[in-house]
């Protein structure tokens, strides 16, 4: 059995000829909001449960913060929507695979099965040309998010822990700070549930489609 139910019924096929078209791999935005709700992000190794869906959301409003275009915020926002199939692997759980399938003879195998997924859920918004063209300033974003939940979340001690090398810990002209308008261990964001977090999810890329297709309508 290579496929999953969806929070609506649906079937997704994670592999085989249904995988192949995109009616045996369909994209709901509703349930997209309901999985990145309930997945949480640091294989649950955080003062708080701290969702993908809430991750999502920071990087949208950093995207806002930055100044960039409706279009970076909604792929800031969308980035992660394949974990709702994939799941949300730390990074080095994905290193240690990619390796050991390397070290067997093989490819980096979680990296070609999660970039195939992820080219699903983006296609579903069309959003593959930002994707490709903003790559660097979405994947600045995300490590900014990193950053800010690593200082609020997490039980990580600069004095202690090992340095990080994505957040480039050991170059003080590269490392990448946390964000200094937002605490995410505040009693506001510690009160809210999976549920608000799925609203408010829904919520803004509802609001970003909607000033999307405003953009386009005036392009016209």
């Amino acid at each position: 059995m290579t496929w999953m139910l969806t929070p609506t019924g649906a079937e997704y096929h994670l592999h085989g000829p249904d995988a192949m078209t995109d009616a045996g791999q369909p994209v709901d935005a509703w349930a997209v909001a309901h999985q990145l709700s309930l997945i949480n992000r640091f294989h649950g190794a955080t003062v708080r449960p701290y969702s993908v869906a809430e991750h999502s959301l920071l990087c949208s409003e950093i995207a806002e913060r930055l100044g960039r275009s409706v279009h970076v915020q909604l792929a800031a926002l969308w980035h992660d929507a394949h974990e709702c199939v994939t799941q949300d692997l730390s990074s080095p759980a994905k290193i240690a695979v990619n390796a050991l399938a390397s070290a067997a003879g093989g490819t980096s195998a979680w990296t070609l099965f999660e970039t195939a997924h992820a080219k699903r859920f983006r296609r579903a918004l069309g959003l593959e040309t930002v994707f490709v063209t903003m790559r660097a300033v979405l994947q600045r974003i995300d490590l900014q998010a990193l950053a800010t939940e690593r200082r609020d979340l997490t039980a990580y001690n600069p004095d202690h822990s090992q340095p990080w090398a994505v957040l480039h810990d050991a170059d003080p002209a590269e490392r990448i700070e946390p964000i200094d308008w937002l605490r995410l261990d505040s009693p506001e964001r510690v009160a809210m549930t999976w549920q608000d977090w799925r609203q408010a999810f829904i919520d803004r890329l509802e609001s970003l489609q909607h000033a999307q297709q405003l953009l386009q309508g005036r392009a016209c």
